[in-house]
């Protein structure tokens, strides 16, 4: 096996780890080119386990450039959600790909996400990982320790229901689509918030938007205003399922992605910054793999039977 064969049987795995520290696709990629070039200028011979040596290569790149990031994200304009990614996980409880949170892990600083990635969902151990952030092993287990504590705090539960996510999916596009105050209003928790990720290059609500009637006149707006020139597909971001704009030229334009609790939509994640949509943008490509589809007419046809039906019944039984 040659020097490309190599890395390419290890590129997912090292993918993952860019990009569960960084949050960003563009940068993950970025972060794996570099690391190939360091690669080709390795004495192969000297390296006994070559997975390990290339993750701790990427981690070592990755936590860099988190350290670099933190300090813009102080004048990013607006929420900082992660970038979405074109992804589908079947019959894998991943959490920690989990949009939602990743949404999570940007509240930790960079020693506490890199040092939680790398121990909880690498199993790198402490000796590898105080090299790769610059502390003592004994120093690195604490802010696992600390990281833990913060996550647990704010944690919400992982709810991986992928048809009941599904069919929240459609119900919300097609009350959305018809501006249907009544249905949103079932669908959505009363403490639900809205979030959207502009970073200054587009419109967008520059605070997230807490609470079910503000939310309701959020998404029936902007559901108005993105229906002008944009084509809607359903697909999958981060193992779940989500809405995808793309404009007239075929370029993404918003990624939708939301989180549950129980039955009901509790937080809504849009993503509109062009910058963080860069791995939606070969449509096509996406289309064939089965990451995006068009909506079925005839499964909007149909939730919106059943709800009329269900809503009859129910008047019919008070009498």
């Amino acid at each position: 096996m040659n020097d490309l064969e190599l890395f390419l049987e290890w590129k997912p795995y090292l993918f993952s780890i860019a990009y569960r520290i960084t949050g960003s696709y563009a940068d993950s990629e970025d972060i794996l080119q570099e690391s190939y070039l360091r690669w080709l200028s390795l004495d192969h011979s000297k390296i006994q386990n070559s997975k390990s040596y290339l993750g701790t290569i990427v981690a070592r790149l990755a936590f860099d450039l988190l350290k670099k990031a933190s300090r813009k994200k102080e004048t990013y304009i607006g929420p900082y959600l992660p970038e979405p990614i074109p992804e589908k996980i079947e019959g894998v409880n991943d959490e920690k790909m989990n949009f939602a949170f990743l949404v999570l892990l940007e509240t930790l600083n960079p020693f506490e996400r890199a040092v939680f990635i790398l121990r909880e969902s690498f199993d790198f151990d402490f000796e590898t990982i105080s090299q790769i952030i610059g502390k003592t092993p004994i120093y690195s287990r604490k802010i696992l320790s600390r990281a833990k504590q913060a996550l647990k705090k704010r944690k919400k539960k992982f709810e991986p229901d992928t048809k009941l996510h599904e069919k929240l999916l459609i119900e919300f596009s097609l009350a959305c689509v018809k501006r249907d105050t009544k249905s949103l209003s079932k669908l959505l928790r009363e403490d639900v918030i809205a979030y959207a990720d502009g970073g200054g290059k587009v419109h967008a609500a520059r605070i997230p938007i807490p609470g079910i009637i503000r939310v309701i006149s959020y998404v029936k707006q902007t559901t108005k205003t993105a229906s002008k020139n944009t084509s809607v597909y359903f697909g999958f971001a981060n193992g779940i399922p989500a809405i995808i704009g793309y404009d007239a030229n075929d370029l993404p334009k918003f990624v939708q992605i939301f989180s549950k609790n129980g039955d009901q939509i509790q937080e809504i994640f849009t993503i509109v910054n062009p910058e963080k949509l860069k791995a939606f943008q070969n449509k096509e490509q996406l289309k064939q793999l089965g990451y995006i589809r068009k909506p079925n007419l005839i499964t909007f046809l149909y939730w919106d039977f059943r709800n009329k039906f269900i809503a009859l019944y129910r008047s019919i039984a008070r009498y």
